[in-house]
C-alpha cells in the first residue's frame, strides 16, 4: 500500500502549484514592502532637499543684504574722508580710515539685526546668524568683513578714493546646515560643513 501511494503522482502537481503560489506571494509582498520603503525614503529626501534650498536661498539673501550694508559702510567712509577732509594729506586720510570704516560697518550691520538676528564680534568684524526654514532646517552662516578696499590719492586740490584690488567686501567663514533628526525629535543634527577632510 505504501509503495502504491509513493508511485501515485496525482498530488505532486498540486503540491508544486501550492509551492509556486507561496513563492509568488512572498516575492509580491517583498516587492510591495520594498517599494513602500523606497517611497518613504524618497519623500523624506525630497522634503530635506526642499528645506535645504529654502534655507539656502534665505542665506543667500542674507549675504546680499550684508554685502549691501558693507557697501554702504564703504561709501560713508569714503565720503567722510574725501568731503569733510578735503585739505588733509593722503597719508593722514589713509591712517584715519581703518577705525572709521570699522565704526561704519558696525553701524550698518547692526541695522540687519531685526531681520536676521545677527551676532557681531567687534574685534575681527565677524558676523554670524542662523537662517531657519519653515520646516525646521537651519543654516548657520558666518562671514567676516574684509579690510577697507580703497586707497587715497591727491588730485585737483583734493583727496580721491581709488579702489585697490578687486577683492570682495566679505569672506564666508562658515556655512553649516542642521536639520531635525526625524519627525518626532526636536534635536538638531549637524550635517556636512563644506570642509573636505
Amino acid at each position: 500500500m505504501v509503495k502504491r501511494f509513493m508511485n501515485d503522482e496525482s498530488g505532486a502537481a498540486s503540491v508544486l502549484v501550492i509551492f509556486m503560489m507561496l513563492v509568488l506571494v512572498t516575492l509580491g509582498a517583498y516587492s510591495i514592502s520594498s517599494a513602500n520603503v523606497n517611497y518613504a525614503f524618497s519623500s523624506r529626501a525630497l522634503g530635506w532637499k526642499d528645506a535645504y534650498y529654502d534655507c539656502d536661498s534665505r542665506a543667500e539673501m542674507f549675504l546680499m543684504d550684508a554685502d549691501a550694508a558693507l557697501a554702504e559702510a564703504e561709501k560713508e567712509t569714503v565720503e567722510a574722508v574725501t568731503l569733510r577732509n578735503a585739505r588733509i594729506s593722503v597719508e593722514d586720510a589713509g591712517q584715519s580710515t581703518g577705525a572709521l570704516y570699522n565704526q561704519n560697518v558696525l553701524k550698518e550691520i547692526s541695522l540687519l539685526s531685526d531681520k536676521y538676528n545677527v551676532e557681531i564680534k567687534e574685534d575681527d568684524l565677524s558676523i554670524s546668524t542662523v537662517i531657519s526654514s519653515n520646516s525646521g532646517s537651519q543654516i548657520k552662516v558666518k562671514i567676516a568683513a574684509l579690510p577697507f578696499r580703497y586707497s587715497f590719492e591727491s588730485a585737483d586740490n583734493g583727496v580721491w578714493a581709488v579702489l585697490s584690488g578687486n577683492s570682495g567686501r566679505f569672506a564666508v567663514l562658515e556655512w553649516k546646515q542642521a536639520q531635525k533628526a526625524d519627525a518626532g525629535s526636536t534635536a538638531q543634527e549637524p550635517l556636512w560643513d563644506g570642509i573636505i577632510h
